[in-house]
């Protein structure tokens, strides 16, 4: 398999979406859903709205393997007012497919939104004591392993010290694969508990922030 990197733009979408699903299963819970794209998409968008780094591998037939986006948290004034632009025409468009039905049951879908919006913003209470977060990182279940995920993060290490980050996080639970950035660097910030993440029914932290210095 021949593999280069890229950096996203909006053909990869599509793409991108597909990548996701192989990770997570965002579509459960929704009554009646008519596109199962549409959801893996919005995901797709609102991480790419607010990062500045995006990373992608592709194959040779330009299929995404593997992806990181990163951000920049000290955004600059007018930077800070293009993201919330994006995110309110996101948003509209979210709304234009409600109304439309395309997410099924209109309350359940509502419903789910706030509960991933919850889940969210648990991950992201400490945003401001970072410089970058990581948006969004995946790689294809045929390249794990074989370290494509390490090259994605140097990648990403070096685009944090061309910026002058002097540190990054992220969020994830005990679902994902948190051993790899246990072996690359990170260390544990804070752990919390949701019963929306993996084992939610069980009264135990589930939810982990990690945090990296690049220097």
């Amino acid at each position: 398999m021949k593999l280069q990197f890229k950096k996203y733009n909006k053909r990869y979408l599509r793409s991108c979406s597909e990548l996701v699903k192989t990770t997570w299963k965002l579509d459960e819970g929704f009554e009646n859903l008519k596109n199962v794209d549409l959801i893996y998409k919005y995901y797709l968008l609102t991480c790419v709205n607010y990062s500045e780094h995006l990373d992608i591998i592709v194959d040779e037939k330009d299929n995404v393997k593997g992806l990181l986006f990163g951000s920049i948290e000290d955004a600059s004034y007018m930077q800070i007012i293009k993201y919330k632009l994006k995110s309110l025409k996101l948003k509209l468009w979210a709304l234009y497919h409600l109304a439309l039905g395309n997410f099924g049951d209109r309350k359940t879908a509502v419903e789910i939104k706030e509960e991933l919006n919850t889940v969210d913003g648990l991950g992201e209470l400490y945003a401001d004591e970072f410089d970058s977060e990581i948006n969004l990182f995946i790689v294809s279940p045929e390249l794990r392993g074989k370290g494509y995920g390490r090259k994605l993060m140097d990648r990403y290490v070096e685009f944090c010290k061309e910026n002058e980050i002097d540190n990054a996080f992220l969020w994830t639970d005990i679902g994902c694969s948190f051993s790899f950035y246990e072996k690359y660097g990170f260390k544990l910030y804070k752990k919390y508990h949701n019963e929306s993440l993996t084992d939610g029914d069980k009264n135990k932290p589930n939810g982990m922030i990690y945090y990296i210095n690049i220097k």
